[in-house]
């Protein structure tokens, strides 16, 4: 399905009267943003989750820890330590293997 030409609306003012969802996508991602999800996803309710957020922290974390860099982790990625060892201990077990705890 071809994108909407939708390029008209980059005269207008737009930002009051967007609803609650489209204000926010506004406020942090600007204009052209709300004008691409018009155009492309029109009707169409999105949900940003972040457990794929969660899968690529964990991910980077098992790419970078390095046993002496938790702390700096945590900061750069916003977790906890406790975070940090569960995605080693995640790491450390056996694909099949089911934990104790």
């Amino acid at each position: 399905m071809p994108d909407k030409d939708l390029s008209w609306i980059g005269e207008l003012d737009i930002e009051d009267v967007l609803d609650k969802d489209l204000q926010l996508v506004y406020m942090y991602l600007g204009k052209d943003v709300v004008k691409r999800l018009w155009e492309s996803l029109p009707s169409m309710n999105i949900y940003v989750s972040t457990k794929p957020l969660d899968k690529l922290k964990k991910r980077y974390i098992r790419k970078h820890h390095n046993g002496n860099n938790t702390k700096a982790l945590c900061l750069l990625l916003e977790v906890s330590e406790s975070f940090v060892y569960k995605t080693l201990e995640e790491q450390s077990q056996h694909p099949k293997q089911t934990p104790l705890f």
